[in-house]
């Protein structure tokens, strides 16, 4: 990942108040979106990398870096959500879910350590109700900015953006090491897991064991892939993944992005998913 650097000269001398804000922190970097939902304008967009082998202490000073050495983030916002990129998250079946009791499926899974925050997402179709865990450091770093905000999982906007005429299809979220992947029906997720990867042909495994198991048609079928700022050779990475699978859909409908940013990001590396995700209440 690269340094970009965009803010709109509007952006610093009018209210932010019909603004939404969107960052996502990942283990490789932060990605800064902001952007006006009715309009689809483009206000901001920044991203900085981290080196994602830091240990925690010098990942959390990147972070505290970054997020002070950006005075224009200091703002009253219409709204701040952050999108938390981690592959750990546990799937609870709605009606089994009570938030006082997300810490301890997180303690029993041994994914909760001390000091963390606990937070959950629901989603409708199937009604499931996800738990997460974030370091409480890294919401005390964010509210030293922003005075509230909320965390999403990474796969919170796909929901919005599934085919309803297609009867199957399947969503895969690439992330740096490991990937999110949901097969849907066209109204709602019916099934979700995640798998780790470090090269494409790895991807490609994974595809087709998908496939199998879920008796998908992949070559024709409905198939949206979704990469991620940093992506390496992401050309190469579409061009080996479009021989095997040519109805690819690299990317989701995302909001308008100004095509000077837009001209510097190969497909699969416009981070769609934070662009799409002030859509998410």
């Amino acid at each position: 990942m690269n340094e970009k650097i965009f803010v709109a000269p509007s952006l610093k001398t009018e209210q932010y108040s019909d603004t939404d804000l969107s960052i996502q922190i990942a283990p490789d970097g932060l990605v800064f979106f902001a952007g006006i939902s009715s309009t689809g304008e483009c206000k901001a967009f920044a991203m900085y990398p981290v080196h994602p082998d830091l240990n925690e202490e010098s990942w959390m000073d990147e972070l505290e870096k970054i997020l002070a050495g950006n005075m224009w983030l200091k703002g009253n916002w219409k709204s701040v959500r952050v999108l938390w990129i981690t592959n750990k998250w546990l799937a609870v079946p709605s009606a089994y879910f009570r938030p006082e009791e997300a810490r301890n499926f997180l303690i029993y899974h041994e994914l909760f350590r001390e000091f963390d925050e606990v937070h959950y997402y629901s989603i409708r179709e199937p009604e499931t109700t996800f738990v997460f865990p974030v370091p409480g450091a890294v919401s005390q770093l964010l509210r030293n900015v922003f005075p509230s905000f909320r965390y999403f999982p990474s796969w919170a906007p796909v929901s919005l953006h599934f085919d309803a005429a297609k009867p199957q299809g399947l969503c895969v979220l690439l992330h740096y090491g490991f990937a999110d992947y949901y097969v849907h029906s066209g109204k709602g997720i019916s099934n979700f897991s995640r798998f780790n990867w470090q090269e494409p042909s790895d991807i490609l495994f994974f595809l087709a064991k998908i496939s199998r198991d879920f008796s998908l048609d992949l070559v024709s079928g409905n198939l949206i892939m979704c990469g991620y700022p940093g992506l390496a050779k992401a050309a190469d990475t579409e061009a080996l993944l479009r021989e095997y699978f040519p109805s690819l859909n690299a990317g989701m409908p995302a909001l308008q992005m100004d095509p000077a940013i837009k001209i510097q990001f190969h497909s699969l590396e416009i981070p769609v998913q934070l662009m799409n995700l002030q859509l998410c209440e």
